[in-house]
């Protein structure tokens, strides 16, 4: 009888034990569900594309036109965003020399229900010296959009080592730009840099420029996700 005693009280503490193992187990678990940040979508949006060629370069030979400059941010881009931040979900408009239009643009997005919207360009201007990394928004009415926007001019500056311009409105830019009015969600459009600048023409196609310009917009998106989630 003492025996059955004893091997009693020892099945009743190592059920015991099982017990508190698999509860304790699953309050972590369910922690780590509840702490767990939801899903973040980005559109990453590489402008022109196919028979639209955007800005044209100086020299064909050695430099490549506005599509085939900025789709290697794009996706490098992407590649951080999916790699490198968990529960982050990208969706191109385009990865490829095709074309895509400004209305399926913002269709894409607003079909998608993201969370972020980035347009990736690089600018031009018949005054060959100027220079810069450019942000454009809707308006500064619209708060995240404003939040994201100075994230990334902070990260161009600061990561890229980049001159960077001013934040660009409608009112600024005297028109609107339709990926950035018909887009549901914070959305920018971001120039790159001038291809009509000798020096920032050189940079753009450089791969090194390129890393270092998808690795600032990437910090810039880590840095708002921490903000809005």
């Amino acid at each position: 009888m003492k025996y059955h005693y004893f091997s009693d009280i020892k099945s009743l503490v190592l059920s015991s034990l099982f017990l508190f193992i698999f509860f304790i187990g699953s309050s972590f678990l369910s922690l780590d569900n509840q702490t767990k940040k939801p899903l973040f979508v980005v559109v990453v949006d590489a402008g022109h594309g196919g028979n639209d060629v955007g800005n044209e370069c100086s020299d064909l030979k050695r430099f490549k036109q506005e599509k085939d400059l900025v789709l290697p941010v794009a996706l490098q881009l992407g590649g951080y965003l999916e790699n490198l931040l968990e529960n982050v979900k990208v969706i191109y408009t385009r990865t490829e020399d095709r074309y895509v239009s400004l209305e399926d643009r913002a269709k894409i997005a607003n079909e998608a229900s993201a969370d972020l919207f980035i347009s990736i360009h690089a600018n031009h201007n018949p005054i060959k010296s100027i220079h810069g990394s450019q942000v454009h928004i809707h308006n500064h009415d619209i708060k995240f959009s404003k939040i994201f926007a100075q994230k990334l001019l902070y990260q161009l500056s600061k990561r890229a080592k980049r001159k960077v311009l001013k934040i660009q409105t409608t009112a600024d830019r005297g028109h609107n730009l339709f990926v950035l009015q018909n887009t549901k969600m914070p959305a920018v459009l971001v120039e790159l840099g001038f291809m009509s600048n000798k020096n920032e023409e050189v940079y753009l196609n450089s791969e090194y420029g390129q890393t270092i310009l998808a690795s600032a917009i990437f910090r810039a998106v880590r840095e708002y996700r921490g903000v809005v989630q």
